[in-house]
C-alpha cells in the first residue's frame, strides 16, 4: 500500500505527516493508517505529544477526496463518513497532547481534522473553512459538533453556513488557532511547542487532558467532584 502517512517516532514525539500533496486530500487508505498509527500510539508509554502535518507548502488538508463522494452522493453510503470519525473519535481521545502543525489550505475534514487535535498552530498565510455547503452537503466529520464547542455557536454557524474560509488572524480572534507563525515556519514552532510538552510529567499531561474533556460535558459540580 502506498504511504499516505509518513510516521515516524523520536524519543517523546511522535510525528504524523499526510502524504498526499500538493493539497492532501483524505481518503479511506489514509484513515487506514491513521487508525493504525493511532492505536500503536495508545500501546506506546514512551511517546508524549504528537505533530500532525500536510506534506509540501500548499495545505495542511484541503478535505475528503471529493472523488470518493461523488459515487455516494444520493445514497445512503455512510462508509467514508465512518472512517472519519474512526479515525478523528481515536486522536481526540489519545491520552497525550496532539499539536496540528497547519499551513496553506485547512478546508473540509482538514479543518475537520485540526479540530480533533488539542493545539492548533498556523502560519500567516493559512486560510480554513468549512466550504460544504457550496457543494449542497455540510461537514460530516465533527465539524458541526466540534466547532461550536470551540469557538461557540454563532460563530460556527457563520463559518458552515456561508462556507468563506477565514485568515489566520481571524481564527487567532476565534479561538480557532492557538498561535499564528510566521510563513514557512509553522512546522520549526510545532516542534518547539511539541519539545516543551515532551518534558512535561506525562501522567498529569494524561490526566489533564482527561479531566477537561470529561469535565466539559458535565455540570461544574459534578466537573469538579
Amino acid at each position: 500500500m502506498e504511504d499516505v502517512l509518513l510516521c515516524s517516532i523520536e524519543g517523546r514525539i511522535a510525528v504524523m505527516g499526510i502524504n498526499r500533496p500538493p493539497y492532501n486530500p483524505l481518503n479511506p487508505a489514509v484513515f487506514e493508517q491513521m487508525i493504525a498509527f493511532l492505536e500503536d500510539l495508545y500501546r506506546n508509554e514512551e511517546v508524549q505529544v504528537l505533530v500532525i502535518k500536510g506534506s509540501g507548502e500548499k495545505a495542511f488538508s484541503a478535505g475528503a477526496d471529493i472523488t470518493q463522494f461523488v459515487p455516494r452522493l444520493g445514497k445512503k453510503d455512510i462508509s467514508l463518513t465512518a472512517g472519519f470519525h474512526k479515525a478523528f473519535e481515536l486522536l481526540s481521545q489519545l491520552p497525550i497532547p496532539v499539536i496540528a502543525a497547519m499551513k496553506g489550505h485547512v478546508l473540509g475534514g482538514g479543518l475537520e481534522l485540526a479540530l480533533a487535535c488539542d493545539f492548533r498552530i498556523c502560519d500567516e498565510n493559512t486560510r480554513m473553512g468549512l466550504p460544504e455547503i457550496n457543494l449542497g452537503i455540510f461537514p460530516g466529520a465533527g465539524g458541526t459538533q466540534r466547532l461550536p464547542r470551540l469557538i461557540g455557536k454563532s460563530k460556527a454557524m457563520e463559518m458552515i453556513m456561508f462556507g468563506t474560509p477565514i485568515h489566520a488572524e481571524e481564527a487567532v480572534r476565534y479561538g480557532l488557532v492557538n498561535k499564528v507563525a510566521a510563513a514557512g515556519t509553522v512546522d520549526n514552532e510545532a516542534m518547539y511547542w511539541a519539545n516543551i510538552l515532551a518534558q512535561k510529567p506525562k501522567t498529569a499531561l494524561k490526566n489533564i487532558k482527561k479531566s477537561i474533556q470529561h469535565g466539559m460535558n458535565l455540570p461544574l459540580a459534578e466537573g469538579l467532584r
